[in-house]
């Protein structure tokens, strides 16, 4: 390291710790976490609560719904895939994020992501950022299964200046924190379903029926994460039929008697001669 760098270290060092004077003392780590954990597992069992009441009174959730069960391990494999390279938060501060861990129990879809804050200008100040928040907003569009990510919760795990700077870092995520949510991708899971049901016509001797289709409407009715598993409960419709091509054309007489089964008639039996 240079003595140029050295005393820019230094200063920014100075900087950080003259910001944070006068601050309150900073909940540590593991507290932050238990605290969330708490509020987690709060919400998992109110949620369950819910559920089950549901299913007490007699209301049949799965009733006449297609169900796409989508394990912890395949949303980690999609959404780690697509993490964006770095989030640069207020031109100071470069965060990285580097996995993701979903959370399906309890009717809540969790996300725990682990990231490496780094200055702009002084890349050998780091940080170890641990984030939190859950998918929320499914939908079905077209031939893909969407949520959005959306981060709640946040806390400076470690830093390479010692814990006094990493309330300053937290402050700056909290008021950068849509621009993270805007930053990282949502989750799409590609789902193929048959949009209608198409059904030949049909032109068989006397029996002839137009072609036609029988259009599907689908949508995301509901989404339940339980076991490690996302169980997405699809609604689907039917209808209204559409012919397609000319209008099967009507049997003419002939074709009708020539396929009727023409039984011999008995000879009138001679009546007695005079």
């Amino acid at each position: 390291m240079t003595i140029g760098t050295d005393v820019q270290r230094r200063a920014a060092v100075a900087g950080l710790l003259g910001l944070c004077l006068g601050c309150g003392p900073r909940e540590s780590p593991e507290a932050a976490r238990d605290r969330a954990t708490e509020a987690f597992l709060k919400a998992q069992i109110a949620d369950t609560r819910r559920l089950l009441a549901r299913l007490e009174s007699g209301e049949r959730i799965t009733q006449d719904r297609i169900a796409i069960g989508i394990s912890e391990g395949v949303v980690k494999q999609i959404i780690d895939a697509s993490l964006p390279p770095e989030i640069v938060l207020g031109n100071r501060v470069r965060l990285k994020l580097e996995s993701v861990q979903p959370i399906f129990r309890g009717n809540k879809a969790g996300m725990l992501f682990q990231a490496e804050a780094r200055g702009v200008t002084l890349e050998d100040v780091t940080a170890k950022v641990e984030l939190a928040g859950s998918l929320e907003r499914f939908r079905l569009h077209d031939t893909k299964l969407s949520a959005d990510v959306e981060v709640v919760h946040f806390k400076v795990l470690e830093t390479s200046l010692g814990s006094a700077p990493a309330g300053l870092l937290e402050r700056l995520l909290g008021a950068n924190l849509k621009a993270v949510n805007d930053a990282i991708p949502g989750l799409e899971i590609p789902v193929h379903l048959e949009e209608s049901i198409e059904i030949g016509g049909l032109d068989e001797g006397v029996v002839r029926a137009r072609a036609g289709a029988l259009p599907l409407a689908v949508t995301v009715a509901e989404v339940i994460p339980a076991a490690e598993r996302l169980w997405v409960l699809l609604d689907a419709k039917a209808g209204p039929w559409t012919s397609r091509g000319a209008p099967a054309a009507k049997p003419s007489r002939r074709d009708t008697t020539a396929t009727r089964r023409i039984l011999p008639t008995a000879p009138r039996s001679a009546g007695p001669q005079a």
